[in-house]
Order: structure tokens, then sequence, then C-alpha cells
């Protein structure tokens, strides 16, 4: 059924057709042509007439909702104070009371449950203070509980065996060994110290002119910056200390590698030295003629044993590292102390053929 205004656009659109029929003379296709448009004009017509039907039946659904929600809102409004003494700090009571919340204040305000919400509303006027609040309730400390009883009693330990012994002396030592105690030792021809020892200072070698009859006989390492106390001037013709300079090659072979000297020979170089500290081991030794350490110990370095030449004056033995290093700019042949490779020499009470004639004597210096 078409709705009047489709009514009067149809009746409109036929009179039209009726003109141009009785005035002129209309051809089949023309006259079809105005049949189906004034059809699809019907069938636009009826469409919007659903679309306003539905827009008209979804207005009435929201207006019963909205009705509906007003009356939430209604049964859950605020209720005026009828306590004057209160009036002043607030015009305005909850319908809930404190003491019980299932319990309305008021009978005239609307019931509803307490899970019943509507619409979040506009935020209200900002209210007056509160009043002070009740005091906290103080409690008294308790007091400690009782103590509980007994725990089991636990497995046997260990039993005391020779091992366990052995054991438990092994891991005292460990920790005494890797306390506060250490050693500390000498690296001659070198200015650093081995990877698990820590560097002291580096120095010079010296010691007494090679010649002198007096003075001492063993060699230092003099730091490079020495720290001077009271002092004179000049010499006043006391005991001397001179730098050490090797003299490998002029009466004896040169066994030593050369990589730490810039692949050159050295002699009549001056001698560099390094004093270094073992962290945790106590002991250290220098042993001739090896050049590995006995098990249990650490070998710091390996070389060969050098001392003053057999003519000159006497002087201590020491292990100079195999592969010396030199000072820079000390290339002079001014003497002072001297290093000799020290060389075996059989038939005056060394053991041979163990030792072999001629041959350079090697050393290490080895700590535990």
């Amino acid at each position: 059924m078409l709705r009047p205004m489709g009514t009067i656009l149809v009746i409109l659109t036929l009179a039209v057709i009726w003109t141009q029929v009785t005035t002129k003379s209309v051809g089949g296709d023309d006259l079809a042509k105005l049949i189906e448009r004034v059809t699809n004009l019907e069938k636009k017509q009826q469409r919007q007439d659903k679309e306003i039907k539905s827009v008209r039946a979804w207005n009435r659904k929201l207006e019963a909702r909205i009705q509906h929600l007003q009356d939430i809102l209604r049964s859950l409004r605020l209720t005026p104070n009828t306590n004057p003494e209160e009036e002043k700090d607030s015009t305005m009571v909850s319908p809930i009371n404190d003491d019980n919340v299932n319990t309305l204040q008021n009978d005239k305000a609307g019931t509803c449950p307490l899970t019943c919400r509507g619409l979040p509303g506009r935020d209200g006027r900002d209210g007056k203070p509160g009043r002070d609040g009740r005091d906290a309730i103080w409690r008294r400390r308790g007091n400690n509980g009782t103590q509980g009883p007994p725990g089991p009693v636990g497995p046997p330990g260990p039993a005391v065996t020779d091992d366990r012994i052995k054991q438990l002396i092994k891991d005292l030592d460990s920790k005494l060994t890797t306390g506060g105690r250490g050693s500390v030792y000498t690296r001659w021809g070198r200015t650093t110290c081995s990877s698990s020892s820590q560097l002291l200072y580096e120095g010079y070698a010296a010691g007494s002119y090679y010649s002198h009859k007096g003075t001492g006989s063993n060699y230092l390492c003099l730091p490079k910056q020495p720290q001077w106390g009271s002092y004179q001037n000049g010499l006043q013709s006391g005991t001397y200390i001179y730098g050490a300079e090797y003299e490998m090659g002029q009466y004896s072979n040169d066994p030593f590698l050369k990589t730490n000297a810039g692949g050159e020979n050295f002699k009549d170089h001056d001698a560099p030295c390094a004093v270094c500290y073992t962290q945790g081991r106590s002991s250290h030794v220098m042993i001739p003629a090896w050049k590995t350490c006995p098990a249990g110990w650490t070998r710091e370095y390996h070389g060969y044993l050098v001392s003053n030449h057999y003519s000159y004056q006497k002087s201590e033995f020491i292990c100079l590292d195999e592969a010396p290093e030199v000072v820079a700019g000390g290339e002079a042949n001014k003497n002072g102390a001297l290093f000799y490779t020290v060389e075996v020499d059989c038939g005056y009470a060394l053991p041979c053929p163990e030792y072999k004639e001629g041959r350079e004597v090697t050393c290490v210096v080895c700590s535990k």
C-alpha cells in the first residue's frame, strides 16, 4: 500500500504520460520505459516507508529504555537530611545506612538491589569537609611465643680416617696459602714478572766493581727512581755500587735468546731487573742446573746461571732470564758489575759424566 505522497506522485506521473499520449503518438518502447520508471519510483517509495517504520520502532524502544533508566535513577536519588543539627555539616545524606548497607535510611526512597547501577551522572558539587574520624584503636604487641620442641638428631658425620685428616690439613693449608702470605723474588734481565706474580718495581741490575776487593759480593736490583735521604754530593772514597753489564760471548758461550733484545748481541749492554711478589705462595727457591720445577711448585721463570769472571773478585750466582732485555741507551763498555755465563768444569769434585765439561748451567726460580 502506497502512502498519500507516493499516490500523488504516481497520479502525476500517469497524467504526464496521458498528456504525451493524447498530444502525440508514443511508440511502444517509450511507453514501456515510462511504465518501468513509474514502477521503480513505487519500489523506491516502499523502501523509504520501511526505513521510516524501522526508525520509529527503534525510537520507541530507545524511549522505553531511557524511561526505565530514569526510573532506576529516581529510585537511587539522594534524600534531604531531616536532622536540623547536622544540616550545617551536610545538606544531603546517602539512602544507605553505614551500619547496615542493606537497610535504606528513608522509607520514601525507592528500593533497589545493591548490584543495580544506572548510567554515570554528571559530577556533583564539591561537598563540605567531613568531620574528624574516630581515633584508631591501639593494640599492645603480644608476647613472644614458646620455644618449639628440639629437632630430630642428624645423621652421623663422616668417620675420622687418615684420608679425612689429610684432606682437612690440605684444606687448611689451602686457606692459609690463599690468604695474606706470599714471597718476593728478583727476575734478573727482565722488566716484567710472570703472569702469576705482581710487579713491585723494575730497575737496574747493580753490584760492586768487578775488580774491587772490598764492598759487597751480591747483586742488587736498584729502582729506576731512587728516594734520597740525607746526602753529600761528591765521592768520599768509601764504597761504591755500579750498574751491571752483560759479558756473554767474550770468554764464554752465549746461549741466551735475543727475542727481547732486538735480535742483536747484547754484550756490554746494561742489564735491567724486576722485583716480583707471589700472592699465596710463601716460599720461593732458585734451583741451579734445572729448568723445570718440582711437582706442586710454580715456575716463575728460567734461564742460565751467571756471575762475575773467575779471575775477578767473588760475587754471588744469580739466575738470568733466558731471553734478557737491555736498558735503552746503555750500550757502552764501562765495566762495573759484570755478568758472565757459568760453565761446568769437571775434574774438581763435580761428578761427571752427569755434568758435562764446558756446558752452560741452567737455572729456574720456583714458588709455592
